[in-house]
This record gives C-alpha cells, structure tokens and sequence, in this order.
C-alpha cells in the first residue's frame, strides 16, 4: 500500500508539472511520463490492478454523456465529411494494425491497440484487461500526442483549454451513485461471460439508461475526472518497473514508423476535405487530427474555423473508436 501510495504520489507530481508546462492531456500524460521515468531510474513503483477497472468504469459513463441528441443533429449537416472521416479510420486501422502486427515480438492485440488514432485513455484502460504488452501502447500512443504537441505550435498559435482543478460538486450526486451501481452490476455480468472491456461497457450502458430514463445531463465534474487520469496514469507508468531505457528502443523505432503513416493518411483525407467540399484547411486539419481532443478544440476556438464542425467531428471519432475497438478486439479474440 505504502509503495502504491508513492507511485501515486510521483505520478500526481507529474501531472502538476505537465499542467503547468500546458502540455495537453496532462493529468494523464504527466502521471505516465513521471512514473515511467522513476521507474526507468531504478525507483520500484506500482499501482493495484483493480484500479484500471475502476476508471474503465468512470470512462464508460463519461464517453455516454458525450453522446448527446445535439451532436448526432449536428453530424447530419456534415454527412459527407462524416463519411470521409470514417473512411479515414477504416483505412487508419487497416494499414496500421498490418503495420504493427508485423513487427517482431508484437501480438495483434497490441497491434490493434497502437492503431487507433486518439483515444489514449479509453485505450490503455482497454489494453489493461488484456494480455496486451501496455508499455508498447503507452508508448506509442504518447508518441503521437507529443510530436502534435510540439509540432502543432510551429504553424497554430495555442489557447489551451484543459480540464481545470475546481470545486468538486456533483450535480445529482444520486444518478451518479445508481450509474455506479447498474454500472458495476452490467459490467460483472459481462466480465462472466468473458465481454472484452466489461467494465467499460458496462460504465456507458449504465449511463444511457440513467440519462434516457431520468433525463440526466450533467457530465463528471472536472476534479473528479482529474483524478481518475492521473491514477490510470501512475498506473500505466508503473507497467515500466524494473525496465530499462535499450529494452524499449525496437518500440520506439515502431512507434515513430507508426506515427508517419498516420500523419501521411489523416493529411490525405485533410486535403480532400478541403479540395472536395471546400471546408478550410486549417478546419479540416484540426477536425481530422488524430488524437489531442482538447488540444484541436482549444485551436478551433483560437483560429477563424467552425469550432463546432471540429469539436464534433473529434467527439464522433472518440465515440466511434470506444464502441469499435471492443468488438475487434473480441474478434481477434475469438480467431
């Protein structure tokens, strides 16, 4: 418990630091960057393996209160960029998992982890109920945010917009105890019938029944969210205990191929929003980015685009992706 306690404590550091750096996805990015390096020093950290279910559960609920009649309207005015977009993931995923899958030593459940453009909490709590190797996933999806992190800067000017430290309120904190519970009722049921993700899906169906059923609106209030990432953070770094820098060289190397392929795809489907539907550059490159939902918004908000047409078309990835992902996985599963 005591190490469990300083794991915590590494990762809550470095957290603060990445949000005072205004690194985007900073409450996860920072705790996995700050374990993963005291861990790489020498330093033992771990975290209990029930704690990813845990926020696999948090993570369900928040993806089911994204999903709002607003956005599915919204989505019917842009039906061709839509189009163009999932086009882009069928493709993304396609040549990325072939990519992953064949470098040595890689599983196709790692492989199909390391394909999704985006998503990075939802898919190292996915990959955590798995046999899937975490760190390649951690690895190779924080590849990806970083390099948009410093690449975007060089072309965009920045106003971050990230989650913020405020008072911890729950608006009727009586949904969200029934969430809880139906939630943590369906998502054992499903872990018995061996369901990829049980706790996941059972967090969203729990959700959507209580927002259908009594009209709950209210999302998870930002501290609460805040603290979730940094524990699913400081417990993905602390997969890196006891390994060395050299050991994770070969992912490096994929991960960075990985990334090229992605930003060659997303740029192609870029420009054909732009060129075939007129929609501005700037606007199809932040709404087709791979990953960085906070980061694109904060952009879109800043730059003469349709914040709107980016927001919803990185919340439609999100969502696509978390309902996609556990029916591959149970596929590969099952093969």
């Amino acid at each position: 418990m005591m190490l469990a306690g300083r794991t915590l404590l590494v990762g809550t550091l470095g957290a603060l630091a990445a949000h005072w750096l205004s690194v985007p996805s900073s409450w996860l990015l920072g705790p996995v960057v700050g374990v993963t390096l005291a861990a790489l020093l020498g330093l033992p950290v771990s975290m209990p393996r029930a704690t990813t279910s845990a926020v696999s559960l948090f993570l369900g609920i928040s993806v089911a209160l994204n999903l709002d009649a607003g956005l599915v309207h919204q989505l019917g005015h842009w039906k061709h960029s839509v189009l163009l977009l999932c086009l882009m993931l069928v493709l993304l995923l396609t040549l990325l998992f072939r990519y992953y899958s064949r470098q040595p030593g890689w599983h196709s459940v790692e492989a199909l982890f390391c394909s999704v453009p985006g998503n990075l909490a939802i898919m190292l709590s996915l990959a955590a109920d798995t046999s899937a190797d975490l760190r390649k996933v951690a690895l190779v999806h924080s590849i990806r945010v970083c390099f948009l992190v410093t690449l975007l800067p060089l072309f965009l000017p920045i106003a971050e917009r990230q989650l913020g430290v405020t008072a911890f309120q729950i608006v009727h904190p009586e949904h969200l105890l029934l969430v809880l519970i139906l939630g943590l009722v369906i998502g054992t049921l499903l872990a018995r019938c061996r369901v990829p993700a049980a706790m996941l899906f059972g967090g969203f169906a729990a959700a959507l029944v209580v927002k259908q059923a009594l009209g709950w609106e209210h999302g998870l209030p930002d501290s609460l969210m805040i603290a979730l990432l940094i524990v699913l953070g400081s417990a993905i770094g602390a997969r890196f205990n006891a390994v060395r820098l050299s050991q994770v060289l070969p992912e490096m190397r994929a991960a960075l191929g990985g990334l090229l392929i992605t930003l060659l795809i997303c740029g192609l489907f870029a420009w054909g929003l732009w060129h075939f539907l007129g929609v501005p550059w700037v606007q199809a490159m932040l709404a087709y980015a791979p990953g960085g939902i906070e980061v694109m918004i904060a952009i879109a908000m800043n730059q003469q685009v349709d914040a709107v047409f980016v927001a919803s078309h990185q919340i439609f990835r999100m969502i696509a992706m978390s309902m996609v992902v556990p029916m591959l996985l149970r596929r590969l599963s099952k093969g």
